[in-house]
């Protein structure tokens, strides 16, 4: 059994934190152990790790102040869990798993996972840490992974090492994220909407690269022509008394239409409601949402950013990102159509997910990529 430690920056739910919640059962079938190692925040997604009997551990990193003790302590976990390999997930931790993994002599894999670098869309931090990483991603890292080809064409750009780096693309479990009747009733029931009308979902945490207030003026103009439109919106921040997103409504007046639910867990039961998916983000790199809406069999309306175009292939929507009339076109085009055609094209995103984008399929390039680095670090 090999060991790997995996450092990510926090443990909030996100689509880093999903997707390697999701990685980690599949590894202990190809005999890789995992810890899971957190900097920042209180981890509000480490009780599902724990659920799944993954090893979490805070290193508490909350303030500059910390990250000298914070190294140290990273250090001692290190030399306690002896990996054969420290798999780093985002900017922060990163450079923190790559120098900690350097003193160790543990080969390290760096996972970066978005591709707008731009300082409109990025806290001052992040901008900090992708400059300081650059020049360092070439002795840090064993290897760099990217889980889209427009992230590792953007950090090429900016000075990132190209060789050693590719790119392994999310996947979904289909056995989870399968349509279902039974779901799609009961979530409507609970929600008061009717059986007949036509729902858009939206599924994203309330982030700036998430573009909401594009996706809710396109979805206002939308409900001009379709007054029987409901829109279901979840995610983290996605409520009512979120001020900033819900300045420019009121809730006596959109509250019937416009169901705005928060974070929730029950994806599956959400998914199947839904009649149309939309991603709005004007900042992507291979979003898991997507994933999860095709191989829920539902027609996708998605933004021209990241790998987004690439994912939905010739059968999905693609509109330029913050362009609200266009957004608002095209998904009236869709809403208008008649059930039986935007089931197929909903069968046919499911096809094209369970060809290209299951989980297993992502898990064993992890693997595969996981094998060579410890063969080749030992080798040397």
């Amino acid at each position: 059994m090999k060991k790997i430690v995996h450092v990510i920056t926090g443990l909030g739910v996100g689509g880093a934190e999903t997707f390697l919640l999701r990685l980690i059962p599949c590894l202990r079938g190809a005999d890789y152990e995992s810890t899971v190692i957190y900097l920042t925040g209180q981890g509000e997604y480490a009780s599902a790790y724990r659920e799944k009997g993954i090893s979490v551990i805070p290193l508490e990193l909350n303030s500059p102040k910390n990250v000298f003790s914070g190294v140290l302590r990273l250090l001692k976990i290190l030399r306690e869990e002896s990996p054969d390999l420290i798999n780093t997930w985002m900017y922060h931790a990163n450079l923190l798993g790559g120098v900690a993994g350097k003193v160790m002599r543990i080969p390290v894999i760096w996972n970066v996972r978005q591709s707008n670098l731009s300082n409109k869309v990025n806290k001052a931090n992040t901008l900090g840490a992708i400059r300081i990483s650059a020049p360092l991603s070439r002795v840090l890292p064993f290897e760099i992974l990217y889980n889209s080809e427009a992230a590792r064409a953007a950090h090429k750009k900016i000075g990132f090492r190209h060789s050693r780096s590719r790119v392994l693309i999310n996947g979904v479990d289909e056995s989870i994220f399968s349509p279902s009747t039974a779901l799609r009733v009961k979530l409507r029931s609970e929600l008061g909407i009717p059986d007949d009308a036509p729902i858009v979902g939206h599924v994203a945490r309330y982030d700036i690269q998430k573009d909401h207030e594009t996706f809710l003026r396109a979805v206002g103009i939308v409900r001009l022509k379709r007054h029987d439109l409901h829109v279901v919106m979840i995610g983290a921040g996605v409520e009512w008394k979120n001020e900033r997103l819900t300045q420019s409504l009121a809730y006596e007046r959109d509250s019937d239409w416009l169901h705005l639910l928060g974070p929730r867990e029950n994806m599956r039961e959400l998914y199947s409601a839904m009649d149309i998916f939309c991603s709005s983000s004007i900042g992507e790199s291979f979003p898991n949402a997507v994933l999860e809406a095709m191989m829920m069999a539902l027609p996708c309306v998605v933004t021209d950013v990241g790998d987004s175009r690439r994912i939905v292939g010739e059968g999905g929507s693609v509109i330029a990102p913050a362009d609200y009339e266009n957004l608002a076109r095209e998904l009236l085009r869709v809403v208008s159509m008649r059930e039986s055609q935007r089931k197929k094209i909903g069968l046919a995103m499911r096809a094209l997910a369970l060809e290209r984008f299951t989980l297993s399929k992502a898990a064993n390039s992890f693997v595969e990529c996981f094998d060579e680095v410890t063969n080749n670090s030992k080798s040397k």
